[in-house]
């Protein structure tokens, strides 16, 4: 009996000695694995093989990803390191992909001011030519946001591919096709193959970059200049370009659908669905990446609000509605001028092939300002007053071209260069700056797919105002610069109120107690709504 209270004995000092050294344990903080940002995905399984190609991402993956980034421990030069891998492995892939397609945009437009375009598709006045750009934007608008979901589901790569692939065949088809019924059916076929795109890629890049990094990249995928300059250049050279089965319009699709379509099976077999399944990054990089953005915004790739709660949270927001009024009202002029600026140039006087070449060089100008505003907008971490700058100087190029496009030339082909620059660079700046204002991210998501949607609603009527050829455009220039201006008036009063709730969330968590800023809760991503949000202005 006393040998039985012995061994029970000892048996409780041993509980009571492996409970202290769990303790100890815990206490003293992280463990190695941990602070190397590995435990977690150390703990992961085999990788499982998705059903099909719709098959949705494994949450998991992502979960492990974001508790190793809680207490990963690393050093700036690491995290710069991590920042550069990204820069040479993912910007590169979305740049391609994302410059390769706003070529159709430009090529249509120098495809247009050659007639034998204009023949080959029924195209015999300006009413007929405005009635097919405006389709364009039918299947853009409806499809905009089912296509974020799709893209948050399945991944950037897939969806990528898809869009890519589509969008290709569409183009490649404009090639043989024929008739005026075969080009409407066809822009609302590349209407669709668009859908998703820009919203698309600034969500994906969201969860690569912080905040301040944000507007410079978007910039560099973008921006339409790039890809204007070189729709200009191959533009002037193919139109001389014949044979027995192409003429040199036809090699302007052609040369784009071909480069596309290979494109996209680069996308999905090199480009991560999400940083948490990126293979170019070690486990530790990957929490590394993880951490840095959980620090600035957290985005969540998995989890949160669905779709439809998303979008009743972007519908009730005052923020998304003066966005897509910001965005929708400088879009009139980037819907029209891309497709008209061969027509403008060749109305000053020029044949039709040097009207090809000299929208060269207006691109090329504007693409150094839009690298420029989105370089300084991130330096100097501000987004509103440069918005109003590049809104400005769009308005005075319209002004130039409502005024004195019939009395001078060269102030004519001057107000060019200010209004591509001033346009182009709005995009990456307003884009960037809503993905900067909305979350969580499900929100973010849903909210950049809301405001390019219902905008290119407004571009469906954009090329209506240009319906005044006989007099040189004037109408449509000085509606183009009443546009931009109200785009300017309304980022002005939008900054002015995230300035002002920026102040007031600040004063408000200055009167709160210790206890209240408790009881605030730790959240995997914070709300928008939560006074410990700071937006930039």
């Amino acid at each position: 009996m006393s040998n039985l209270r012995r061994e029970e004995e000892s048996l409780q000092h041993t509980e009571l000695d492996v409970d202290v050294e769990k303790r100890t344990s815990s206490s003293s903080g992280p463990s190695d694995a941990e602070r190397e940002g590995t435990a977690h995905q150390n703990e992961l399984g085999p990788k499982s093989k998705r059903a099909h190609f719709f098959s949705p991402l494994d949450p998991a993956v992502a979960e492990a990803v974001n508790l190793d980034a809680e207490t990963v421990e690393y050093t700036p030069e690491e995290e710069y390191k991590v920042k550069r891998k990204i820069d040479n492995v993912v910007l590169p892939l979305v740049i391609c992909r994302s410059n390769d397609r706003p070529k159709n945009n430009g090529n249509s437009g120098n495809a247009h001011v050659i007639t034998a375009f204009n023949e080959n598709f029924g195209i015999t006045d300006n009413k007929k030519w405005t009635l097919a750009l405006s389709i364009f934007y039918v299947g853009y608008c409806l499809l905009e946001m089912p296509a974020n979901v799709l893209q948050r589901r399945i991944g950037a790569n897939r969806f990528f591919f898809l869009s890519l692939t589509f969008w290709g065949l569409a183009s490649l088809s404009f090639v043989y096709a024929k008739g005026y019924g075969a080009l409407l059916a066809l822009r609302v076929l590349l209407g669709i193959g668009e859908a998703g795109y820009y919203a698309g890629m600034i969500y994906y890049l969201s969860f690569w970059y912080k905040r301040h990094e944000l507007a410079m990249r978007v910039s560099l995928c973008m921006t339409g200049t790039y890809p204007g300059a070189i729709g200009g250049l191959l533009a002037f050279g193919l139109v001389r370009a014949k044979t027995s089965v192409l003429d040199g319009w036809q090699f302007l699709y052609l040369i784009e659908a071909i480069p596309t379509l290979v494109m996209a099976t680069m996308i999905l077999f090199f480009l991560p669905p999400f940083p948490f399944f990126a293979t170019f990054l070690t486990p530790r990089e990957r929490a590394i990446a993880q951490a840095r953005l959980n620090r600035d915004h957290k985005p969540q790739s998995h989890g949160g609000m669905n779709g439809w709660q998303g979008f009743k949270a972007v519908v009730t927001d005052i923020h998304a509605w003066m966005f897509m009024t910001v965005y929708a009202s400088f879009n009139v002029g980037v819907a029209t001028i891309s497709y008209f600026l061969p027509t403008i140039i060749a109305g000053l006087g020029f044949t039709a092939i040097n009207a090809q070449g000299l929208t060269v060089a207006p691109y090329i100008v504007g693409w150094f300002m839009v690298i420029f505003q989105a370089w300084h907008s991130d330096r100097t971490r501000d987004r509103g007053w440069h918005i109003m700058l590049s809104c400005f100087v769009s308005f005075v190029g319209y002004l130039i071209l409502a005024t004195a496009v019939q009395e001078s030339v060269g102030a004519a082909y001057f107000s060019l260069f200010l209004v591509i620059g001033g346009l182009y660079s709005l995009f990456p700046l307003v884009m960037s700056w809503a993905a900067n204002t909305f979350a969580p991210t499900s929100k973010r998501g849903v909210g950049t797919a809301f405001i390019v949607s219902i905008s290119n609603c407004v571009s469906i009527a954009s090329p209506q105002i240009y319906f005044d050829p006989e007099d040189s455009y004037r109408k449509g220039h000085a509606i183009s610069a009443g546009c931009v201006f109200l785009s300017m008036l309304v980022a002005f009063l939008l900054r002015m109120r995230l300035s002002r709730l920026n102040k007031r969330n600040a004063e408000k968590l200055d009167l709160m107690t210790e206890d209240e800023k408790a009881s605030l809760g730790q959240v995997s991503e914070i709300s928008d709504m939560d006074p410990r949000y700071v937006f930039m202005t």
